[in-house]
């Protein structure tokens, strides 16, 4: 079922070339070992895109959303960000709490000049907060 399922998915061509697989996990590890692939350009793309985005004319939280967004699709096409081993050293949360700073220092960058000083007082707290903590004390700020 599994095997008709992901042949009737496919294009004539493609399917053609798969069709006798003995099963679907044959099927599935044929078609991935030919078309699972890097891809660096939108990989490049959207890391630009992040690089190049500022809030600008948009809301604050129009900024916020679009930035997030651009950030899970980085996540997903980048392997390296998964880890899944089970140390115990702490280097998951290590690296975790790093690249949520490095999100926050850009989200904090390409506010507009109005955010000067409440992004100021986020930046010299002893501990970083979320970017999500720090969205909430740019909306609070706000009103």
């Amino acid at each position: 079922m599994v095997t008709s399922w992901i042949l009737n998915s496919l294009s004539k061509d493609i399917e053609d070339s798969v069709k006798y697989a003995n099963d679907a996990v044959e099927l599935w590890i044929e078609l991935e070992d030919r078309y699972e692939q890097t891809n660096g350009a939108r990989l490049y793309q959207i890391q630009k895109e992040i690089n190049d985005t500022s809030q600008g004319a948009l809301d604050i939280t129009s900024y916020y959303t679009k930035l997030k967004k651009l950030w899970e699709e980085l996540s997903t096409l980048s392997k390296r960000s998964q880890c899944n081993c089970n140390c115990t050293c702490g280097a998951k949360e290590n690296f975790y709490k790093t690249e949520q700073d490095r999100q926050l220092i850009q989200f904090l960058m390409g506010l507009n000049e109005t955010y000067t000083v409440i992004r100021g007082s986020i930046l010299v707290m002893n501990l970083l907060p979320t970017l999500a903590q720090a969205f909430s004390f740019l909306i609070q700020d706000k009103k």
